[in-house]
């Protein structure tokens, strides 16, 4: 009987959820097909599909915005055939030479991020590689072209972008001086990555100068507004808070610090974090508040607030990101979705945000939840959350925003992250077995000579991490096209003072970050039998501390090998061996996947 009641009381306890959840994860996917050929079939080449009256409309720039943003959901749902042939589609139908304004915020991360991971995804998308892949590609040109006609924006007395360009004839006249605050800070991942793939720094340039001048222009008690003046770096609209026009902001700092191995946006993201946690936390919901003094101005809360649990988990704080989740969980128990703007004030919907737009932002969460923690209980959640899409948003040729929470009445629109974001996140909440979360433990990984510097190249080893709009980029291909450092022979002397790797058991040397991260994976051989050959090369040495290969690479035996270009299948670190990044002081995940993390004390 105790068994029983706590059955009832805690779901997760159950023993196997195993054809539970494989029958959501099916779900997931079927929801995802009827909506992307829903929006084929009726829709495209406009932007989005209208799912009640079955039709198509032009929204964002009117080049096929769905398409686009879902071309590597149907990597991620295995759907090669149709990757392929939509890939085709694109590169045949595309153009980004038109006398159009669009959002510059909005076509980077759906636009330029989806053009990039599909390019990217295209070996495992199974399709025939362009020469000089990943490094060149029209997809990869597509990007450029289209993410070339964002940088005027750019072009500011302080480095903060325009919110609106032309792709035409750039900056319109008369354009606002306002910007929003993730309006400017959320280009690193997608310029980044640019300018690591085709060698311009101007794209990763821009984006940094911007997140620097947010960072810069904080509060006194570190706090950000949601709206600045970009040609006098005033901020305009002074109220801080986690949500709308700010949310993406923290998380680019967050995950590009983590990406890019960058420890100073690190750095300030924990400045930042812990004022928002002092400041903006009333009962792990988090509201508005004055910049200046912390003072809540809006006791409100956003159905955007949900993504910030996913922050939390990458950096440790489980706890709060648990609470939030549970917070957010008790609206959609209530409403069956979380409303746009929902007052603690009063407890009910706020007046004119009664809307949802199947935002992604609770599902992200969990999934980061379920894979830090194993607890089914998230799960549980998730199935709601599928659930009630599917009872109450489903037509005929896709799924439609829900206007009211309240009653449930349906507006005919279908955002293009429905497709890109929330079916994906359903999916992959309810995956056990998904290359997303592949450790990592074999790679293909080319090493070729540079001018003394390497560049090391492994596309579809050491994880993924998702931008924004949920498109994954893969961290292998970051020294692919372009050698990320300079091999010093004196440095890995000293690094490794002998053959037989006591040094590297140590973990941690404080050396700067521009030589070596720092970062390393477990050594571990599939074949206990067969003995790890020892390490006699330079070169190893840097990609164990580079990429994190391990001791398994019996073909880089060979110091010639330094002369030479080397492809050699190797083990690599786990998915989640990313954050592992020295210098950051959070508390150990709990889990079976629990993140390592290292103290920058700890010299063992």
């Amino acid at each position: 009987m105790l068994l029983l009641f706590l059955l009832l009381l805690h779901p997760s306890l159950s023993l196997d959820h195993t054809a539970e959840n494989r029958e959501y994860q099916e779900k997931a996917r079927e929801m995802f097909e009827h909506a992307y050929q829903g929006y084929m079939e009726h829709a495209y080449p406009e932007d989005e599909l209208k799912p009640l009256s079955c039709s198509g409309h032009s929204t964002w720039g009117n080049f096929s915005l769905t398409l686009i943003d879902s071309l590597d959901s149907l990597v991620v749902f295995g759907m090669y055939e149709e990757f392929e042939e939509s890939v085709n589609k694109i590169l045949l139908n595309t153009n980004f030479s038109i006398d159009k304004n669009v959002s510059v915020f909005e076509t980077n991360i759906r636009v330029v991020g989806g053009l990039l991971s599909a390019h990217l995804l295209m070996e495992r998308g199974r399709m025939s590689l362009p020469e000089g892949w990943p490094c060149a590609g029209p997809l990869l040109d597509l990007a450029v072209d289209i993410a070339s006609r964002l940088l005027p924006a750019f072009n500011t007395p302080t480095g903060l972008p325009y919110g609106t360009t032309n792709l035409l004839y750039g900056v319109p006249k008369g354009e606002t001086t306002v910007t929003g605050t993730a309006g400017c800070g959320t280009f690193l991942m997608e310029f980044g990555m640019l300018s690591r793939l085709t060698g311009d720094p101007a794209f990763e340039h821009a984006a940094r100068r911007a997140l620097s001048v947010l960072y810069e222009s904080r509060s006194k008690i570190d706090l950000v507004g949601n709206h600045i003046d970009i040609s006098r770096g005033e901020w305009i609209f002074r109220e801080a808070g986690i949500g709308g026009n700010v949310d993406s902001y923290y998380e680019y700092l967050l995950k590009g610090g983590f990406f890019f191995e960058d420890f100073q946006l690190i750095s300030q993201f924990r400045v930042l974090y812990k004022a928002v946690v002092k400041n903006l936390q009333h009962d792990f919901w988090y509201i508005w508040g004055s910049m200046y003094n912390g003072n809540p101005s809006l006791p409100s809360v956003s159905t955007l607030d949900a993504f910030w649990p996913s922050l939390q988990i990458l950096i440790g704080d489980i706890k709060s990101a648990g609470r939030t989740l549970s917070n957010f969980y008790s609206l959609i128990s209530h409403f069956g979705f979380t409303p746009e703007m929902f007052s603690l004030l009063t407890g009910q919907v706020s007046t004119g945000n009664e809307i949802y737009p199947l935002r992604p932002e609770f599902v992200e969460s969990l999934v980061y939840m379920y894979q830090a923690t194993g607890d089914q209980m998230w799960r549980n959640m998730g199935k709601q959350v599928l659930d009630s899409i599917e009872l109450s948003t489903k037509t005929p040729c896709g799924y439609a925003t829900v206007s009211n929470v309240v009653t449930h009445q349906l507006e005919d629109k279908m955002e293009s992250f429905f497709l890109s974001e929330t079916t994906k996140y359903l999916y992959l909440l309810f995956s056990d077995e998904h290359w997303i979360f592949d450790k990592g433990v074999w790679g293909n990984i080319s090493v070729t000579p540079d001018n003394g510097d390497y560049r090391v190249c492994a596309p579809n080893s050491f994880g993924y991490t998702f931008t924004t709009e949920a498109h994954p980029f893969p961290a292998g291909v970051l020294g692919c096209c372009y050698s990320r450092q300079r091999v010093e022979e004196d440095l890995l002397e000293q690094i490794y003072p002998d053959e037989n790797e006591e040094a590297m058991k140590g973990g941690i040397f404080n050396f700067p970050n521009r030589l070596l991260n720092l970062m390393y994976g477990e050594t571990k051989s599939d074949d206990p039998s067969k003995p790890h050959p020892p390490l006699c090369s330079s070169l190893l040495h840097f990609l164990v501390r580079t990429v994190g290969a391990v001791r398994v690479c019996p073909a880089w035996e060979d110091p010639k090998i330094l002369s030479q270009i080397g492809v050699n299948h190797c083990p690599v670190r786990p998915w989640y061996a990313k954050y592992e990044m020295y210098g950051i002081e959070w508390s150990r995940l709990p889990g079976k996947k629990a993140f390592r993390v290292i103290n920058k004390n700890n010299k063992k």
